[in-house]
């Protein structure tokens, strides 16, 4: 891999989580930094885990391999 692929890969996927991760910041108003913390002894949603992970990792190659392809020689 050439470092312009890398680069344009770092930059695609940042800039890709900034776009998803972008709802999680918005808040509908007030302080509700409390609210966002589970505390201890709350189950953990690991289907929701395992989707959110599944969803960054298909991000992550199909944008490496798109921005592969384009710095390809033919």
């Amino acid at each position: 891999m050439k470092i312009r692929t890398r680069i344009a890969t770092a930059v695609t996927v940042a800039l890709a989580s900034v776009f998803f991760a972008a709802p999680a910041f918005a808040s509908a108003g007030g302080d509700s930094s409390d609210q966002a913390l589970s505390s201890a002894g709350d189950p953990l949603n690991y289907a929701g885990i395992a989707a959110v992970g599944i969803v960054l990792l298909l991000i992550v190659l199909v944008s490496s391999k798109l921005v592969g392809d384009l710095f390809e020689k033919k």
